[in-house]
Formats: C-alpha cells, sequence, structure tokens
C-alpha cells in the first residue's frame, strides 16, 4: 500500500470514527408515537412536553393544514398581500380591517417571544414543539403536494415560535379588543366643524350587530353531582357552541405523557393541550361568559387641540403610529394602504358607534384585560393535570389566565363545580360608580354591557393588588364560584341562576363580571327546568336520577322553550278573527311538534317567525320580574290590539321569506337545514342537520342543541356555528365512560376520510365512544400507530 493511500484510509478511518462518535452524543429533540383510532381521533403519546407539541402539531396538520396555514395569514397581517382588500377573513372581517388590526398588535414579535418565554418551561417546549410537527409536516409533503385548498400556494411557508405567541394573542382577544376589528382600522379624528356632543340617538343597527357578533360564540354545561346520578359519581355535559369554518373549530385529541399527563378532548386549533375535556379524576368544560373583558375610558380631549387629552387637568399627548399594509390588486401587483392608529395610557383609541364615537370634546380608549394574558397555555396545563374539581379551582385562581369563560367541572367523587374566574378589570362596584363619567355612560353598560370609566382622573383606571399575575386584575378569590353535590349549570347567562337553590349574588363581585339581576336567556331557562324535573322526577322518565342516556337524550332533545312558552297564546290569536290572513301559517305552528328535530315540520317557520316577534315593543304579557327569573317573561300580549296586529304581521312576513326561498313552511326541518361541505370534487357533502337557533343568531328560541344556520335562497338553511366538540363523561367505579362528536369532523381537507364521518353519526345522534384506556386505544378496529422524530 502506498503512503498516499494509507494517509488516505487513515484519514478516512478517523472521519468515519468522528463521525459515530458524534452520532452517540447526538440526542433525538423530538419523538412522538402518533396514534389514531375512529373518526381520525388522535392520541399522542411521548415521553416530554416538547415531544407531544411535536405530535399534536403534526397530527393536527395531517387534518388541517391548508386551514391553518390561512390563519397564520391572518395573524401575520397580510392577508391583503395575498387575498386582496376586498376580501375577508372566514369571519366575515375585511381583509384590510383584519391586517391592520394584527399588524398592530402582532407585529412587532420582540414582545410576542417575550409572553412565549414568560410561560412555564413544560407549556413553552409543548408550543414549539407544535410548531416543529407542523413545519414537519409541510416539509415532508412540499407545497405542491399539499391539500387542494392550499395546494402550491404562494402564501404557505414555515411557522416560527412568533407565529404560535401571534396565535395565542389572537384567541386571547377574541371576546374583548376582537370584537371591533373594523372599528380599530376606521377610527379617524373628528372633521373641523363636527358636532360637540351626542345627540341623544342609539345607533340602533350597529350594537345589535356587535351583540350578535358576541352570541355568536356561546355554550351550554351541565355538572351533576353525587346527588344527581344513579352511581353517586361526577356526570358533565359539555357543549360549546363554535364556528364550523376556521381555527375556532376544535381538534379532537388525547395526551400522554407516561406517569406526568393523560388527557382527552377536544381544543382550538394550535393548542398542544385540551381545552374542553377529561382524565381518569376529572372533566370540565367552558361557557362564553358575560364578564367584560375590557372596559373604555372616555377621554375628555384638549379644546385646542382634539389629538390631545387631559388627565388630572394635565393635557397628554396622543401617539400617532402609521400602520401600512400591503393590498394585492387585480394585476397583481402590491399597493399599500395606511392607517393612523392613535393610542393613550389607557389604550388605543376606538370610534365605535354613537355615543361612543371620537368628536371634538371627548374620545375613547380601550384598555384589555387579556391583551398580555400570556398565561393562557399555563392555565390549561395545571388543569389537564388536575385531580379533582378543587384542584380545577385551585388552577384557575393561580394562573387567572382563562380569557373569557365560566369554567364547570364534575370530578369521580361527585363534586360538581361552576366559576366564572377569569382575566377581568379590577373594577369593584364602588370605583365603577365614581368613575363612569355621567349617566349617560351608566346607560351604555346598563343597556349595551360596555362599561365606559372616566380617562381624565387617573385614580379611574383599575386598581393595582399585591400578588396580581398582571397589573390591573380583579383577583380570582373576589369572582364567584360554586360547588354542589345536585347540579350546576350555564348557557352564557351570568352566574346569577348557575343554581337557583344558592344566591350567589354578592357585593363583592363587581358589576363588570355580570350585572344582577339581568333577564336569563331560554336555553339557562330550558336547561335548569331540565335539570329540576329530573332530580324531582316530574320529567316522564323513571326514578329521579341522571343516568348517561338521560343526559344526552337531554342535550340533543331539541326542544324549544320559547315555543313551549309563548307559542301557546300565539295559537289563541291564531284563533280569532285578527288572523285570518296567516290561518295557513298558524295551522303549521299548530301541528308542529314545537322541537327541532329532523322530522319537525314547520320548525323554522317559527324560528323566522319568534325572531320578529320578540323585538317587538310590549310583546310579554309578563315581563321580567327579577323576583321569578326563570318564569319570566312568559306569554304574549295578545289582548293589546298593537301587540296582536304585529304578531300576525311578523308571522306573515315569516312565511314570506321562506316561500320567496323556494322552500315550503310545512317541509321536515331535515329537509330544509343542511351541514354543508364543500367536497374535493367541487360537490357538496349535504346532510340534514338538527338543532336550532333564531334567524342571524342570538338566544332567541331557546334550543340546546343550539345551531345556527342562515337562510340561502334555492338551498336552505345552511349551517355555519354551534355545537361542536360535544362531551358526556360519565365517572364510574371502572373508569371514565366517555362519548363524543366533534359536529363538523375531524379533518378540513375535502380528500380526508374523516371529513364528514362524524356529521354523519351527529345528524344521526349515534354518540361515538372514546378511546381512552390503552387497552380500548389499541383495541379499536380503526388503530394504526406510526412514530416520528427530528
Amino acid at each position: 500500500m502506498s503512503r498516499f493511500v494509507l494517509r488516505a484510509v487513515t484519514a478516512a478511518l478517523a472521519i468515519a470514527a468522528a463521525a459515530g462518535a458524534t452520532a452517540a452524543f447526538a440526542q433525538t429533540k423530538y419523538t412522538a408515537e402518533v396514534r389514531r383510532t375512529s373518526f381520525g381521533i388522535a392520541h399522542i403519546k411521548a415521553s416530554d412536553y416538547g415531544s407531544v407539541g411535536y405530535g399534536v402539531g403534526y397530527a393536527f396538520a395531517q387534518d388541517n393544514f391548508c386551514m391553518m396555514a390561512d390563519e397564520f395569514v391572518t395573524v401575520r397581517g397580510e392577508r391583503s398581500r395575498h387575498f386582496g382588500g376586498t376580501g375577508s377573513t372566514p369571519y366575515g372581517v375585511n381583509n384590510v380591517f383584519s391586517d391592520v388590526f394584527f399588524t398592530y398588535y402582532n407585529g412587532d414579535p420582540a414582545p410576542l417571544l417575550a409572553g412565549l418565554a414568560g410561560m412555564k418551561p413544560e407549556v413553552q417546549a409543548a408550543f414549539k414543539g407544535w410548531v416543529a410537527g407542523y413545519n414537519r409536516y409541510l416539509r415532508d409533503t412540499g407545497v405542491a403536494n399539499l391539500p387542494a385548498p392550499c395546494k402550491g400556494a404562494a402564501w404557505v411557508r414555515p411557522v416560527d415560535d412568533a407565529d404560535i405567541a401571534r396565535l395565542v394573542r389572537r384567541y386571547a382577544l377574541q371576546a374583548s379588543t376582537g370584537n371591533f376589528i373594523a372599528a380599530f382600522a376606521n377610527t379617524f379624528p373628528p372633521a373641523a366643524g363636527a358636532a360637540q356632543q351626542w345627540d341623544g340617538k342609539y345607533d340602533e343597527k350597529y350594537w345589535r350587530d356587535y351583540q350578535l357578533r358576541k352570541e355568536q360564540l356561546g355554550s351550554n354545561a351541565l355538572a351533576l353531582g353525587r346527588d344527581a346520578t344513579d352511581n353517586g359519581r361526577g356526570m358533565l355535559l359539555g357543549n360549546p357552541h363554535f364556528p364550523w369554518v376556521g381555527t375556532l373549530r376544535f381538534f379532537n385529541f388525547h395526551v400522554t405523557v407516561p406517569g406526568q399527563m393523560d388527557v382527552m378532548g377536544g381544543s382550538l386549533s394550535g393548542f398542544p393541550f385540551i381545552n374542553i375535556g377529561f382524565n381518569k379524576d376529572v372533566a370540565w368544560s367552558h361557557t362564553v361568559d358575560k364578564a367584560n373583558h375590557f372596559t373604555l375610558f372616555q377621554l375628555k380631549l384638549d379644546p385646542t387641540n382634539s389629538r390631545k387629552y387631559i388627565v388630572d387637568g394635565q393635557s397628554k399627548d396622543m401617539v400617532a403610529k402609521t400602520i401600512t399594509v400591503q393590498v394585492r390588486q387585480a394585476d397583481g401587483s402590491l399597493a399599500p394602504v395606511s392607517r393612523t392608529i392613535y393610542s393613550t395610557q389607557f389604550g388605543p383609541l376606538l370610534s365605535l358607534s354613537a355615543p361612543l364615537v371620537w368628536t371634538a370634546a371627548n374620545a375613547y380608549a380601550i384598555k384589555d384585560a387579556n391583551l398580555e394574558n400570556w398565561r393562557l397555555g399555563d392555565q390549561w396545563f395545571d388543569i389537564n393535570r388536575a385531580t379533582s374539581a378543587l384542584e380545577v379551582e385551585a388552577a384557575l385562581e393561580k394562573n387567572l389566565g382563562i380569557p373569557w369563560v365560566n369554567t364547570i367541572a364534575a370530578d369521580r367523587d361527585g363534586n360538581a363545580f361552576y366559576a366564572d374566574i377569569s382575566t377581568a378589570p379590577n373594577v369593584d362596584r364602588f370605583h365603577q360608580s365614581v368613575c363612569t363619567p355621567d349617566v349617560t355612560m351608566a346607560g351604555v353598560f346598563a343597556q349595551l354591557g360596555v362599561p365606559v370609566l372616566d380617562g381624565s382622573r387617573s385614580s379611574c383606571d383599575w386598581k393595582v393588588e399585591a400578588g396580581s399575575p398582571q397589573p390591573g386584575l380583579l383577583p380570582g378569590s373576589r369572582m364567584p364560584r360554586l360547588y354542589r353535590s345536585d347540579f350546576v349549570q350555564n348557557s352564557n347567562d351570568n352566574y346569577w341562576m348557575t343554581n337557583p337553590a344558592e344566591n350567589l349574588y354578592s357585593w363583592h363581585i363587581p358589576a363588570v363580571v355580570g350585572i344582577v339581576p339581568q333577564q336569563q336567556g331560554n336555553r339557562t331557562r330550558l336547561g335548569v327546568s331540565q335539570a329540576q324535573a329530573r332530580l324531582s322526577g316530574t320529567d316522564g322518565r323513571a326514578g329521579n336520577k341522571f343516568t348517561l342516556p338521560i343526559l344526552q337524550d337531554i342535550a340533543l332533545s331539541n326542544r324549544s322553550y320559547a315555543a313551549d312558552t309563548f307559542l301557546p297564546d300565539m295559537l289563541t290569536l291564531c284563533g280569532t278573527e285578527a288572523a285570518a290572513s296567516v290561518k295557513s301559517l298558524c295551522d303549521v305552528l299548530a301541528a308542529w311538534d314545537r322541537k327541532f328535530e329532523l322530522a319537525s315540520r314547520g320548525a323554522h317557520l317559527f324560528k323566522e317567525f319568534f325572531t320578529t316577534a320578540a323585538a317587538i315593543p310590549g310583546v310579554y304579557a309578563v315581563p321580567f320580574d327579577y323576583l321569578n327569573p326563570l318564569t319570566t317573561p312568559r306569554g304574549l300580549a295578545i289582548s293589546n290590539p298593537t301587540v296582536a296586529g304585529a304578531l300576525v304581521a311578523a308571522l306573515g312576513a315569516a312565511g314570506k321569506k321562506i316561500t320567496d326561498a323556494g322552500l315550503t313552511v310545512d317541509a321536515p326541518l331535515g329537509m330544509v337545514q343542511f351541514a354543508t361541505q364543500t367536497a374535493l370534487t367541487g360537490g357538496r357533502v349535504i346532510l340534514p342537520m338538527h338543532g336550532g337557533d333564531s334567524a342571524g343568531g342570538g338566544d332567541l328560541v331557546g334550543v340546546y342543541n343550539k345551531i345556527t344556520s342562515s337562510l340561502v335562497p334555492g338551498l336552505g338553511y345552511v349551517v355555519s356555528t354551534g355545537t361542536s366538540y360535544i362531551q358526556t363523561v360519565q365517572f364510574t367505579d371502572g373508569g371514565v365512560n366517555a362519548q363524543s362528536f366533534l359536529s363538523y369532523s375531524q379533518s378540513s381537507n375535502p380528500a380526508s376520510p374523516h371529513f364528514a364521518d362524524q356529521t354523519a353519526r351527529f345528524s344521526a345522534k349515534q354518540w361515538i365512544t372514546l378511546p381512552f384506556t390503552e387497552a380500548a386505544i389499541t383495541a379499536d378496529p380503526a388503530y394504526r400507530t406510526s412514530t416520528i422524530s427530528e
């Protein structure tokens, strides 16, 4: 062997040895087992939380990559750049308005990354792992091979830690500043000569639309304690009413870190832990609460300059920040669109609608309790690991990270628990009373639910208390909670009627957490009456305890509380000469079973009628009485000729609206209300859908299975929002019995076999048993597993 060859061989051996040593000391950063069972339900098993996040992100991307990629375009403020300025988000917000909003709040990555860094190490690791798993799917698949909605799209790219923080902030602001995106992008200084004062007239359409936006997210939850169930252990119904499109869809999965976490349920897109679910000890759900998670501050403007405001007698400059977004034009070029956002020591300015508009005398700034709420991940991490309702309560109070929902839980020892311990302003009743600027702003709070404080006095800012995880938050100890051994419930009203046997009203609970007394929604009245009837044995069923089938029957009974309460008087009116013009419509309502089942004939007629009827001035025979909150209002004031005429007109208009759309008024609901999902071929998967809601959303018809649908002429009522991840969880001596639906199914990919499979089961009311134990998972007929690492 030549000296040259010997040197070459020796060098090669040295290189190989070094490579082997490097490989021996290299550590795999992420390793997760991704298992699937029937309906595509994902079970992620890993030895550390980073790897759990990695597995969840990868599994989620397999099912919903394009939907998620679209949302990342949104939270980066880049929709107009890619989709043009005239389009909108999946939730109907104009692209330019959305981009201005998210560029303002999410444009600088530094505070976003600081927020992520403030989370627990396990939670940081899980979110970072989720990013890596999502990117792994993209890398393995390639942009050219993605599902049809984003195949080859220029707007698809890997995400980073700042992007996941942008998503967290987007969720945090959903029910507060997020309700005002259009106003945020369209707040301008008053024109010269503009009116100094409000003219006393509310912009009724604006505020009605605002209320409907808030009610698009809703929920029911019923927790049963040991005295209410057949086996003396806890039982839970959780039914969030969320959109069927976009990233407010839930994903159904199971997380296992042996010896540390074993939890299953559903979460909003991008979360590595469970938002609503159960473990072997406790089950929980959430309902959108009535608490205010922001306040407005009325600013007294400097009379010499409407861009200055006065605090404690001192004139202060507003801070002007120009936000520029790039808007794609028809020829593919980009053109800039700019907005100037004005901010103050309280927050940015919003010019909403009368009376909350920027005039020469006053302006309004919004302060949001959730803007710096980076505790969401820690909050659900701790709940996921709780072993009792008591530990759920402790997690809520410690973190104060729940952004805008109530928490309802039941545990295996038979405790039922309710709390609205969430991120709220520290504004007690005395503080609010002395800091509400005037009687007009007091009326704004009473009528619209929007709290307004005096921004001309620094003493009216939120109070800061020692030990708060974020300055200015209301301490959890002063927020409502209740333990019961029979039941607690919530259907998006405030804490007052959680259980009628308990009066939760207390002076120390601020009005910004919930105005008491307040008229209750019809779903609340239905939920309480159903629970009371079951426990008193007066619901027509045997015994007086809840079983799992009875709980499921109540969840999807599709009974309309409004029909039971108000329709009898309308039918009495129908028997008079005053209603002769709508006799055929009256006959339909008389024959209707007062439910929103697939076979119910005339349900959609009542929906259209009562949506209009409920807005008639003086329509109720017995108005709301705070001494009888669960039985008032009731009846219709048919003895009043004006009201009677308006009711007849409302019924006639309802019938005309339906027939003008090409439908019949007496059709079975299953022939006119559908879940429609666009298939890969461009056709539609159309499934008949039970459940109901008032026209345009809201809580008027009082159906527990709240399904919001919009009338599409020539087609029918198309579902957009409502029952989403619905779970019933029963604790038994042998473990957990959990059954559920994901109403819109696991995948948003039209090519997936799990694009509409759970939707079909939901339509047929065929509950799906969730495989939670190792034996149940591996025995599932669709079981498959793979391990991913990097």
